[in-house]
């Protein structure tokens, strides 16, 4: 269907543009025709009334008295005169009305007339090309200035509305929330326009509405979990050894339902339009150590390095707490052996980056590493677990802040170092 649409859209676009210069075409035509209609035929008995006149007065004196009347007609006229003998010139071509154009090597144009009463031909010139005048010499280049204008009127709200088409679905790709379009629009791209606005606001209703049960099931999920895990708390107190074992797996698996849920929450309640920050100025070397201290790991060393860090950092505690949090983790899990935070002032930025001495981050996962649900190919084991959304929510809380969030490779431990960037003022 939307084939067929664009192939129409094109074809209307390409007849408004021909029919568009087509009819530049044929007024220019017009004009340039009945220019030189109307010019020509009045040079034309201009000259044959000047060279009847010539004639006239020639014929009344004797031939040897011709020539210098000749000279002092031209200075009348203005015009060249000149008498000359019938067997100088060849006849033949001169038109039935007893014209003929001569053009000599220099461009200059003069007109003969067979003069039968004075056995001569007369000679009247050079004159002024009818056809060279200053206006048909502009009308070639006031042609295609015309074509120009025509394509270019055409094509300015064409391409504002491109633009704005454009605009509009770079924002909806990088936030839902942003509408497509901004303005009505007045060309083809109407019917485009529209089609996509309406794509946009049931794909927004969508995904609100995936969020909103998300939200609400992962609320509600909390109670029946909370259950099972007392529920096997008081089995594991009375059970045998070998069903106290497996009911550590269950308990395990209930985990990770729980830490699952618990990550959906946040995400979702991230990613809600009337999220509101808490602004605060953090004492950022004991907010820092507090959070490194809290953090769980297993023969990881996690040191803080606050070297070049200021004093307070503006940011809303909670969020980039719970953001830094997911950074520590995400690092202990794949680290070797040692894991670095380090908080420090550059450009007039905040920045929070975290790195390990782990295998690091392939580079062709880079740019997809922070969307949700998205984990590395070799992530997939209970060991190192994740659901793919503690990326995603630090993602999320450096663009609440303003800021961007990146990964690259380390250049002093090796493997990843993940970087949390927001400005300052």
């Amino acid at each position: 269907m939307f084939e067929g649409r664009n192939r129409r859209l094109l074809f209307r676009s390409y007849l408004l543009l021909v029919g568009g210069l087509l009819v530049v075409a044929f007024v220019l035509d017009l004009g340039v025709g009945d220019l030189q209609s109307k010019e020509q035929p009045d040079v034309d008995r201009w000259l044959e009334s000047t060279f009847h006149l010539v004639e006239k007065r020639l014929a009344t004196v004797p031939p040897d008295q011709r020539v210098p009347l000749a000279a002092d007609i031209a200075a009348e006229l203005e015009v060249g005169v000149q008498l000359l003998e019938r067997d100088e010139v060849y006849i033949n071509d001169i038109a039935d009305h007893g014209l003929a154009p001569l053009v000599d090597s220099q461009g200059n144009t003069s007109y003969l007339h067979d003069a039968p009463s004075i056995n001569a031909i007369i000679r009247l010139g050079p004159i002024t090309d009818p056809e060279e005048s200053l206006l048909l010499d502009l009308l070639p280049p006031l042609f295609y200035l015309s074509i120009f204008v025509v394509v270019g009127l055409w094509l300015r709200p064409l391409l504002r509305d491109i633009n704005i088409i454009s605009s509009g679905a770079q924002r909806f790709a990088a936030d839902y929330r942003e509408p497509p379009t901004t303005a009505d629009q007045t060309t083809e791209l109407t019917p485009l326009a529209h089609n996509l606005d309406e794509m946009a606001a049931r794909l927004s209703g969508v995904l609100r509405s995936q969020k909103e049960l998300i939200a609400a099931l992962s609320h509600e999920m909390r109670t029946p979990l909370a259950r099972i895990r007392f529920a096997l708390a008081v089995i594991d107190d009375k059970a045998e050894e070998e069903l106290k074992e497996k009911l550590r797996g269950m308990n395990d698996d209930v985990q990770e339902i729980d830490d699952l849920v618990s990550s959906m929450l946040n995400y979702a309640r991230l990613d809600h339009p009337d999220i509101k920050m808490n602004w605060q100025d953090v004492p950022i070397g004991n907010w820092l150590d507090l959070l490194v201290k809290r953090t769980p790991r297993e023969a990881i060393e996690i040191e803080a390095d606050l070297d070049d860090a200021p004093d307070t950092v503006r940011m809303d505690p909670r969020l980039m707490e719970l953001a830094l949090s997911n950074l520590l983790v995400n690092g202990t899990k794949y680290a070797d052996g040692k894991v670095r935070c380090r908080a420090r002032r550059e450009n007039g930025d905040y920045v929070l980056s975290v790195e390990d001495d782990g295998r690091g981050v392939p580079q062709h996962d880079r740019d997809t590493v922070f969307k949700a649900f998205t984990r590395l190919d070799d992530s997939r084991n209970r060991e190192t677990g994740g659901y793919g959304l503690g990326l995603a929510i630090v993602a999320r809380v450096a663009e609440l802040h303003g800021g961007t969030a990146r990964v690259d490779a380390s250049p002093e431990l090796g493997g990843a170092r993940f970087t949390l960037r927001w400005p300052s003022a």
